[in-house]
């Protein structure tokens, strides 16, 4: 079952959302439903809210969500994964969009968004969870979409890791760039869900988007050509 927690407040200011969402953390919630003027409204993990129609129906539709799950593989270095010249296009990439993945907006330690570069063999070199920096990387050398079932070399991948996988299943997209609450108004609009789960990770992967209430997603080719 979904773990989370209902709030009354009476003012969804700054100031509460920030203390609502270090407590969101603490206590390892999946999401918190926050009551305030009749309204209803879920806080996020990635610090996103947005209001909702019925409490009920909102987590009975989280408790069907199905989650991937990480597998690491130890007996593997991840330098043979993966070319030099792809590493070297991953920190391009993320010196490049860094300045806004690490806008300060959380108020907590941890750094959101994510880079993924296609490698040799299908694996890709991404971001990792629970990062503080971005210069730890890992690479992702399977994802069984129907098993749910994600396997890494290193350290666990970015809980975006399965919709990326998905994306690269475009052999046009060679490089990803996931900012969070960051929005291209020339790009699509997609409904929000949860990362991680199976609803959010089988998207379009024609061409670039965003997530509601999360981020946009761009998309590049091998020419460095946004998708």
């Amino acid at each position: 079952m979904i773990n989370y927690q209902h709030i009354n407040t009476k003012k969804l200011s700054n100031p509460t959302i920030d203390n609502l969402y270090k407590d969101l953390l603490k206590n390892k919630y999946q999401f918190l439903i926050i009551e305030c003027q009749n309204k209803m409204y879920c806080l996020t993990k990635e610090k996103s809210i947005f209001e909702i129609d019925n409490e009920q129906t909102f987590v009975e539709l989280a408790n069907k969500d199905t989650y991937y799950k990480t597998s690491i593989k130890n007996n593997t270095h991840k330098e043979d994964l993966y070319n030099k010249e792809d590493l070297n296009l991953y920190f391009k990439y993320l010196e490049q969009y860094k300045p806004l993945m690490s806008k300060n907006i959380y108020g907590d330690k941890y750094l959101f968004g994510s880079v993924a570069i296609r490698t040799k063999d299908n694996n890709f070199i991404t971001t990792i969870r629970g990062k503080e920096n971005f210069l730890e990387y890992t690479i992702v050398n399977n994802v069984n979409h129907d098993n749910h079932t994600i396997k890494v070399v290193d350290k666990k991948a970015t809980l975006n890791a399965p919709l990326l996988d998905y994306l690269f299943k475009n052999p046009q997209v060679k490089a990803i760039v996931h900012i969070n609450h960051y929005y291209d108004e020339k790009l699509p609009n997609y409904e929000y869900a949860f990362p991680g789960t199976t609803r959010d990770s089988i998207r379009p992967n024609k061409t670039s988007f965003n997530i509601k209430s999360h981020g946009v997603i761009y998309l590049y080719d091998k020419d460095y050509n946004l998708l």
